[in-house]
């Protein structure tokens, strides 16, 4: 497994790329167990009961799927598939029965009790898309010309094309000027 590569700017868009080159992927972090615990361990949301993850990765396949149709549908401007978002949608539900309002930072924020599952991972996931969903910007997704991979660009020109400028961008720009390039 190469290292892992956070570039979606929002959880739900990097856990929709834990899978690479749709449809044929050549690296799945939710391909086992140990691979599902390290990408969260590297997102900053560590699951802590790893016993539980084989359980959980149907599921968190199924929820990583729905969101990368719903926001790549969104990213090129068509409308979200109905039974994706009801997915989404269904996860969020579920994690909002099993969690809790706590003080944090002279606000509010919301949370899940230890310890902390698979199940907790993909409750927050689903948090991180309804609140993309419903607070946007919706209007600044976008997918990788080269990888297909999602990402909320955050640039000042809002002209970003690719997943990361030092993987996808170069290989994109070398293919690109080899092409030019008289033989």
């Amino acid at each position: 497994m190469t290292a892992i590569e956070l570039v979606g700017n929002a959880l739900c868009l990097d856990f929709a790329n834990t899978v690479n080159d749709r449809p044929v992927a050549d690296r799945d972090w939710l391909r086992t167990p140990d691979e599902a615990v390290t990408w969260a361990a590297a997102t900053g949301h560590p699951i802590g009961d790893p016993e539980g993850v084989a359980a959980a990765l149907p599921e968190a396949r199924t929820l990583r799927e729905a969101i990368y149709r719903v926001f790549r549908a969104l990213a090129v401007g068509e409308p979200p598939p109905r039974p994706e978002l009801d997915v989404i949608a269904t996860t969020h539900a579920h994690g909002l029965a099993q969690g809790r309002l706590e003080e944090a930072d002279g606000g509010f924020r919301y949370s899940w009790p230890p310890p902390r599952t698979a199940r907790t991972l993909l409750w927050e996931v689903a948090a991180s898309a309804v609140e993309l969903l419903i607070h946007g910007p919706l209007d600044r997704l976008g997918e990788c010309d080269s990888c297909c991979w999602l990402f909320l660009d955050t640039s000042k020109n809002r002209r970003r094309r690719w997943c990361s400028m030092t993987t996808c961008g170069t290989r994109d720009k070398s293919r690109r000027y080899y092409a030019r390039r008289p033989s």
